[in-house]
């Protein structure tokens, strides 16, 4: 190997690099505006015709995005979304995909709600900046904070208030599941 080949590959390996780590601030900004009620700076964070997906329905473009996210600023008082493991795919200069996991506590009027969320995300690179072009969120739960001891019993971990329980959009689906044995 040649040492312009070598410097080729160290430029290349630290322009990954530098796109996962904008990436994953991409994410932890996300979170923070999510918290924090700021409408506008979610939604500067998608492209305009982006996608954001929860429970099986998919809204398109900003226009449809934004009354989602104002309806859930209205509903929870006050939210702490904590991001935690977040892998990136780089697939070019322009885009990648990436899962996240995280966990939430979100206050609705009297009731603590507590949820373990993952997302699944495609990114792309518009204008220098990386934004989402698609966000999918699935839970392992969403139930009230009192109620995460029995919630764990079954597969209805799904329990926002005023709704019927439904069963938790993971783990047990994972094509894995019951392959251990």
């Amino acid at each position: 190997m040649t040492a312009s080949n070598l410097a080729e590959l160290d430029s290349a390996a630290l322009s990954r690099l530098v796109a996962k780590d904008e990436i994953r601030d991409l994410a932890g900004r996300y979170a923070l505006a999510v918290d924090d009620h700021d409408i506008d700076t979610v939604l500067s964070m998608f492209t305009e015709d982006g996608v954001f997906e929860v429970a099986g329905t998919e809204l398109r473009g900003r226009e449809q995005i934004r009354p989602f996210y104002v309806s859930s600023m209205d509903r929870y008082h006050t939210m702490l979304h904590t991001p935690e493991i977040h892998l990136v795919t780089i697939e070019d200069d322009s885009h990648a995909s990436g899962i996240m996991t995280g966990h939430a506590e979100l206050a609705v009027h009297d009731t603590l709600m507590m949820t373990a969320f993952r997302y699944r995300d495609r990114y792309v690179r518009r204008d220098g900046a990386w934004l989402f072009e698609r966000r999918t969120v699935a839970f392992m739960y969403a139930v009230p904070f009192e109620s995460m001891g029995s919630s764990f019993r079954t597969t209805k971990r799904i329990r926002w208030p005023q709704t019927r329980y439904t069963d938790a959009d993971y783990p047990e689906s994972a094509p894995t599941w019951n392959t251990y044995r």
